[in-house]
C-alpha cells in the first residue's frame, strides 16, 4: 500500500469527520457544564439574597410584635427603651429599603410588589387615629409582607415544601 493510497481523499474525509466529532464531543459537554455552573451560581446568589430579605422582614416582625404586645399591655416604655426600639426599627427599615433597591435584578416581580405594598402599608398606618390601631396595622402589614415574600421566593427558587 502506497502513501498516496493511505492518505487519499477518502481517508482525509474520514479524518475531517473524526476531528469534527471529537471537537463537538469535547466542546458540547463543556458548554453544558458552564451553563449549569452559571445557573447554579445565579440560584445561590438569589437564595442568599432572599435569605437576607426574609431575615430583615423577620426582624421587623419581631420589633412590631414586641411593640404591639407592649401597647396591648398598656405599659409605658421608658425613654431609653423607646429610643432603642425606634432605632432598631429604623435600622431594619433602611436595610429593607436597601435590599429592595439591590434586589431589582434578583427579586421576582411578586417579591418586588410585596415590598412595595409593605412600604405603602407602613405609610398608611401612620394615619391611624390611635397608637393601638397604628401598631396593629404595622404588625399586620409586616406579617403579610413576610408571608408574601417567602411564598414568592419559594416560587422563584423552585423550592417545594
Amino acid at each position: 500500500m502506497a502513501w498516496a493510497e493511505l492518505f487519499g481523499p477518502a481517508m482525509l474525509g474520514d479524518l475531517v469527520v473524526a476531528l469534527a466529532v471529537i471537537g463537538l464531543g469535547i466542546w458540547l459537554p463543556g458548554l453544558v457544564a458552564l451553563r449549569r455552573l452559571r445557573s447554579r451560581h445565579w440560584w445561590e446568589k438569589k437564595a442568599g439574597f432572599y435569605q437576607d430579605l426574609v431575615a430583615t422582614l423577620g426582624r421587623l416582625k419581631q420589633i412590631e410584635d414586641a411593640a404591639l404586645q407592649h401597647e396591648s399591655e398598656g405599659g409605658a416604655q421608658d425613654a431609653e427603651a423607646a429610643m432603642r426600639t425606634a432605632w432598631d426599627h429604623e435600622e431594619a427599615r433602611q436595610r429593607l429599603r436597601g435590599l429592595a433597591n439591590e434586589g431589582l435584578v434578583l427579586m421576582s416581580p411578586d417579591s418586588q410588589e410585596a415590598i412595595r405594598r409593605y412600604f405603602r402599608g407602613m405609610d398608611l398606618a401612620r394615619g391611624k387615629d390611635s397608637a393601638m390601631e397604628r401598631q396593629i396595622e404595622r404588625a399586620t402589614v409586616t406579617n403579610d409582607a413576610l408571608v408574601e415574600v417567602i411564598a414568592a421566593a419559594r416560587k422563584d427558587l423552585g423550592v417545594r415544601g
